[in-house]
């Protein structure tokens, strides 16, 4: 499994920070690392209310001490910095290329930079790779906070859209659909719909229409249910 630790480095904005903290717990990531945060801010953004946790748990390390523990560190780099001799990854691969260089899972640290010069050379030394979020020519800098509540959505989203397809309902199995298919056909019987296909023609229609939803048990309960009484009418 992947983790991420999202490392501010010289970060002297407390709205910026306060919004780092936010989109983590809207994401839920917990692992903050703070390196020579401009004290004054981050005691501002510290009293904020939503992330005000993870601010409070959020370590204040060195930069190397917040790396030693990686197996990864991916720096962060609009399209308008300098060039750099390393590879780069777009925000849209990241997690298709982390799968395949930390196949077995570890800890991946993602470095942001001071919101007005980014990371410095040194700081960029410690990093494998860049991280790119795509923007419009126009416009290629990001906000601190946007830019940090993009990546924490991308390596969260497996998670998040699991948590919202399986409501913790129980999937309906084989057995259920075929219960649901059979109770289908009949009931096109019972209303003359779609005589004009042969029968097996009627129910690889009708499974096809099943493999788009997403149906728990109780789905397919409440729906046979429905067309058997249709059925008997």
């Amino acid at each position: 499994m992947i983790s991420l630790r999202v490392v501010l480095v010289r970060t002297s904005n407390g709205l910026n920070i306060g919004a780092v903290a936010r989109a983590m717990a809207n994401f839920g990531l917990e692992d903050l690392v703070a390196v020579s945060p401009y004290a004054p801010r981050w005691r501002e953004a510290k009293s904020a209310t939503h992330g005000s946790g993870i601010l409070k748990r959020a370590r204040r390390l060195t930069l190397d001490e917040a790396v030693r523990d990686c197996r990864l560190v991916l720096g962060t780099a609009s399209a308008h910095n300098r060039a750099q001799r390393r590879p780069t990854v777009t925000l849209p691969a990241l997690r298709a290329w982390l799968a395949r260089r930390l196949a077995g899972g570890g800890r991946v640290a993602v470095l942001f930079g001071s919101e007005r010069n980014g990371l410095d050379n040194d700081e960029l030394s410690r990093c494998q790779a860049l991280l790119r979020i795509p923007t419009a020519a126009e416009a290629p800098s990001m906000n601190l906070g946007q830019a940090a509540a993009l990546v924490a959505y991308e390596l969260s989203r497996p998670v998040l859209e699991r948590s919202v397809t399986s409501p913790g309902e129980a999937p309906a199995e084989g057995r259920h659909l075929e219960g649901l298919v059979d109770a289908a056909m009949r009931a096109m019987d019972k209303a003359g719909v779609n005589r004009h296909l042969a029968p097996g023609a009627r129910r690889e229609r009708f499974r096809r229409g099943l493999a788009g939803w997403r149906m728990t048990r109780a789905d397919a309960s409440w729906l046979r249910g429905l067309l058997e009484r249709l059925s008997r009418k």
